[in-house]
């Protein structure tokens, strides 16, 4: 039954909710990479290119109908803890609401996908994908409010649980069925499996939490989505347009090389999501209290050890990217690989923070709505002649420069609403260190692959993950970069520890 008051617990230190979270990004990762490397190898590459455009376009509609209200819970669970039934409630009813729009437009006129996309491969799926838009829409929830609660054990395990639940479902139904159709329908159930997991968890946390629902309170959590929701959706636009551009350029077939270019795994954002979702609460509180400075310092401590793991993550890809694409992909996939080569600029770029800011203050939401537009109408503009002439390169370096403009303009507004000067770049200091400690080993992992040209791929591979990584873990200790004393042996040792007395005490 209900237990507010267990929402007032302490809760752990950041680098220790950013530590399980990423645990359990990392678990989902494996899914999430295993999963297409199997896809490719059952079906045909028209298929696969089907497959990735009805993930693209659920991605989407299911980003633009949630229009941030779910981020919401980030900032009024930790002011208002008492609450947490009613702000889940709103949640839900929102997004139930708003997700009836994709269904009754699929429903009645699923032609619009043929609009979007240059086959008419996705219209037969039309009623699916609408259904599946507004399981979407709640099953995310699933982590989302345990994060924003703090609650990070339950986060962690609900994360591990229905992933691996979804994984084993979708490779259960390509083996099997060895149709997109039967993808989808797994990835429908795998979806209302984590919905029944977040009413279940609700329950238990709040009660009846169904029973609270506060109009004027619904309105006010609205209020605060919306401004927040209307930059979102222009972001979600931009991320995905450069994409739309190519599917409706060429067929499903070459989309695929294209979408397999971009390597949409959740490796590249791995610790990035972990530690966004611990800092927009951490920065909302400090924001609360006037503490300005705090921000800055917790701000480029962030953003150092997200470089620890982004930057080495980019240099070692820069060396065996190629291998990695036809070992996992197969050759049929090695036209992705300069695509790819493009696209990893954004593992070095979403180092570099500011959603958490831009969550805390307010005022920012009009500035980067501006920002956002002004690039999003670049883009509209410039793809489609850059893609005629320049193919799917052009599609792939559009992008990037369009991410890169949006962040030199909104960092420096940002650096000047929290105060920032060039003296705060002293806090950054330990950026140039993973910066030379990554260019070294990524020198040595590149004279290794060279040696080993006439090995077997595997073979290759290992040798060149096993030299970089040699490398880079001495450089990491020797130079005691951020989080060596995060994940020393004494702290390793301490925190599993730790664990275990915690399962045995829930026990």
């Amino acid at each position: 039954m209900a237990t507010n008051s267990a929402v007032t617990r302490a809760h752990p230190r950041l680098a220790v909710q950013a530590f399980w979270l990423t645990f359990a990004k990392f678990i989902a990762a494996v899914f999430g990479i295993v999963t297409p490397i199997l896809l490719v190898r059952i079906l045909s590459q028209h298929e696969y290119g089907v497959y990735k455009q009805v993930f693209l376009f659920t991605g989407t509609a299911t980003n633009l109908a949630a229009f941030s209200v779910g981020v919401s819970a980030f900032y009024y669970m930790p002011r208002q803890p008492h609450r947490g039934g009613q702000i889940a409630l709103n949640i839900l009813v929102y997004n139930v609401l708003v997700g009836l729009i994709p269904l009754l437009v699929l429903l009645f006129y699923p032609s619009a996908l043929s609009l979007v996309f240059r086959s008419g491969d996705l219209q037969p799926y039309a009623l699916m994908l609408g259904i599946f838009v507004m399981l979407l829409l709640n099953s995310s929830l699933v982590e989302m409010i345990p994060t924003a609660m703090q609650d990070v054990r339950n986060s962690t395990l609900f994360v591990v649980g229905t992933q691996l639940f979804k994984a084993l479902a979708v490779v259960f139904a390509a083996v099997v069925f060895e149709s997109v159709r039967s993808i989808v329908v797994a990835c429908m159930i795998a979806a209302a499996l984590s919905v029944v997991i977040l009413l279940r968890y609700l329950y238990q946390r709040f009660g009846a939490f169904w029973k609270q629902f506060d109009r004027h309170f619904f309105l006010e959590q609205l209020a605060y989505a919306v401004p927040l929701g209307a930059y979102g959706i222009i972001w979600v636009v931009r991320k995905d347009l450069d994409n739309y551009f190519v599917s409706a350029m060429y067929p499903p077939a070459q989309y695929a090389i294209y979408a397999i270019g971009w390597l949409e795994v959740p490796l590249i954002s791995l610790f990035l999501e972990s530690m966004l979702s611990v800092m927009v609460v951490r920065i909302s509180a400090l924001h609360q209290e006037g503490r300005a400075e705090d921000i800055r310092n917790v701000l480029a401590s962030a953003i150092n050890r997200l470089a620890t793991v982004q930057v080495p993550i980019y240099a070692v890809l820069l060396v065996a990217g190629r291998d990695l694409i036809v070992f996992f992909y197969t050759k049929a996939y090695a036209a992705s690989a300069p695509i790819f080569y493009i696209t990893l600029t954004l593992i070095v770029l979403n180092v570099f923070i500011y959603d958490p800011i831009v969550r805390a203050y307010l005022e920012l939401r009009k500035f980067i709505l501006l920002v956002r537009i002004g690039v999003l109408v670049a883009l509209c503009v410039g793809l489609a002649p850059i893609i005629h002439h320049f193919g799917m390169i052009g599609a792939a370096v559009t992008a990037v420069l369009g991410d890169l403009a949006e962040r030199l303009i909104v960092g420096s507004k940002i650096c000047r609403t929290i105060g920032a000067t060039r003296r705060d770049l002293r806090l950054l200091s330990d950026i140039p260190r993973v910066a030379a400690v990554a260019a070294v080993a990524a020198l040595v992992a590149y004279g290794v692959r060279t040696a080993a040209e006439d090995q077997a791929l595997f073979v290759r591979l290992a040798l060149t993950g096993l030299s970089f990584g040699a490398v880079y873990i001495a450089g990491f200790y020797f130079w005691h970069l951020p989080g060596s004393e995060i994940v020393s042996k004494d702290r390793v040792v301490g925190y599993l520890r730790s664990a275990r007395a915690r399962l045995s005490g829930a026990r």
